[in-house]
């Protein structure tokens, strides 16, 4: 009888080994994921700066990644140099590192164009920073 506690104890310890394992690689995995998302997330907006003038700042309200098109969506609130918002939407390609398209919600504020100052761009983590 003690044998069989034994083995039954030993499937258990396994069993729970391999369920905390599994748990700790998914975390890391999701934490990884998160990352890879946030530096994309950083890229589009550099490619925003060199595609949208006067930009004083961006709040990434949101942005995800399309997996069947592999093309990332944002959408943002822009304010510009004047201090006029405008919230709209645009598509990123990572690897071509192109906006494939914005909406254009006020004309007056998404003027094509570079802006050459520094931006201040709060991501959808909530941490900030000047680009």
């Amino acid at each position: 009888m003690p044998q069989k506690i034994r083995k039954l104890s030993l499937a258990i310890l396994m069993i729970i080994t391999l369920g905390i394992g599994g748990k700790v690689y998914m975390d890391k995995r999701e934490t990884q994921k998160q990352q890879d998302l946030l530096a994309v997330e950083k890229q589009s907006v550099k490619v925003l700066k060199n595609t949208l003038a006067d930009i004083k700042e961006v709040k990434v309200e949101q942005f995800e990644k399309n997996n069947m098109t592999g093309i990332y969506e944002a959408l943002i609130t822009m304010t510009n140099a004047e201090g006029e918002s405008v919230y709209f939407d645009y598509s990123f390609t990572r690897e071509s590192n192109e906006i494939d398209g914005y909406g254009v919600e006020n004309e007056e504020v998404q003027k094509e164009g570079i802006t050459v100052d520094e931006i201040i761009v709060i991501y959808t983590n909530g941490s900030e920073e000047e680009l």
